[in-house]
């Protein structure tokens, strides 16, 4: 992880932008609206409250190469906090990299998200970033009313062992920006041991694992507390969990997770037990 820390960015409103944002096929919003770097290659941009865009200063905006960790481990450089403004840059090479936004309420730059905390949700936010330009990237944020579900594993790196599928809705249409999760026994009432990447515009998931062995399977489209009535969320096999036995070194394909409205009964702050 590297920090970065510019000095003022008033200079930004006087460099004409180029070019804007496009939709992948895989769903990712894809910025490449650029200004001339004057000299340097990077990103910037401001962290503003989606409620009614006023800056959120002290915000840190964190850069991943891929969607691997889920958006939410470690990232691979992140910004110095945004200033008054809620504006931002990081110094970056050349790629691209997906863009999130995180403040917490301890001003720590790292660490669990918990109540309180703002977040820019589970955005497929990817930034083209080209030589000597600066890509603008506004971030909106949102705040946390529950703590984190996912507290366990969350891979980071790619390897040889896994589950591929798709989460689809009750109407068989594919449900982006979800995630399967993996629980190495049926009891699928507490924290999950392992989370896909994020599903992308066709449903689709990539779940790495360490190492082969008997998983039960869920999916939902948030990663805090527990379902609340009418969000998506579903089990692999139905209400009575399948297990599914992966071997080392290879790949169970073609899984299919469907998701209906959870209709349980919602516990607030029983984050070991979702339901």
């Amino acid at each position: 992880m590297r920090l970065f820390l510019f000095g003022s960015l008033s200079f930004f409103l006087l460099l004409p932008a180029c070019t804007t944002k496009t939709i992948s096929t895989t769903g990712d919003q894809i910025i490449t609206r650029m200004i001339d770097g004057q000299g340097q290659t990077g990103i910037s941009g401001r962290v503003i409250l989606k409620a009614d865009g006023s800056p959120l200063a002290g915000a840190y905006v964190n850069i991943y190469p891929d969607n691997i960790s889920n958006l939410l481990g470690p990232s691979q450089f992140i910004s110095a906090p945004a200033d008054a403004d809620g504006r931002y840059r990081i110094e970056l090479p050349p790629g691209n990299y997906y863009v999130v936004a995180r403040k917490r309420s301890s001003g720590l730059a790292n660490g669990p998200l918990t109540t309180g905390d703002y977040y820019s949700e589970h955005q497929r936010i990817i930034a083209r970033i080209a030589p000597n330009k600066l890509t603008l990237v506004d971030l909106q944020m949102v705040k946390m009313k529950a703590p984190m579900f996912f507290k366990k594993d969350l891979s980071e790196t790619r390897t040889d062992t896994g589950i591929r599928g798709r989460l689809l809705d009750t109407n068989g249409k594919p449900v982006a920006g979800g995630f399967a999760i993996a629980y190495t026994d049926n009891n699928l009432q507490r924290l999950p041991d392992f989370a896909s990447t994020l599903t992308n515009q066709k449903g689709e998931f990539t779940l790495y694992l360490p190492h082969g062995g008997r998983y039960y399977l869920a999916a939902r489209i948030h990663a805090w507390d527990m379902p609340r009535t009418g969000e998506l969320y579903g089990k692999y096999g139905g209400e009575t969990p399948t297990a599914m036995d992966v071997a080392d070194n290879s790949f169970i394909e073609g899984i299919t997770i469907r998701l209906a409205p959870f209709q349980g009964t919602y516990k607030e702050m029983k984050t070991q037990r979702p339901f």
